[in-house]
């Protein structure tokens, strides 16, 4: 089980994705998303999340740092998915500009 939805009212329905495994404590995490509206709109959010965590895109929420996704980003989907050159290209932008300008601040 990858996802699903269930219903919680007349316009509401949660969401529950699977985070996989923690590896510290070996126990199973999911996290829940409440959606307002119809079905179709519970579906289109639970696969816009499946997506996510397929490419690597997914952040939990929490006290995310804009250096930490990028960091994150550049190990989990740029260096599999990019020519070596390409990769070193982002990495630069990345260290040189980004993080230095924009760091510190949190994912919300």
């Amino acid at each position: 089980m990858r996802g699903h939805i269930t219903k919680r009212g007349k316009d509401s329905y949660s969401i529950k994705i699977s985070l996989g495994k923690d590896p510290a404590t070996s126990k199973y995490k999911s996290q829940w998303f409440t959606v307002k509206g119809s079905k179709k709109d519970a579906e289109k959010r639970l696969s816009e999340l499946l997506h996510q965590l397929d490419t690597g895109a997914y952040m939990k929420p929490g006290n995310t740092t804009v250096a930490e996704y990028l960091q994150r980003w550049l190990a989990d989907y740029a260096k599999p998915n990019l020519s070596p050159r390409g990769y070193e290209r982002y990495e630069s932008i990345i260290r040189v500009h980004l993080i230095p300008a924009l760091g510190s601040i949190q994912l919300t």
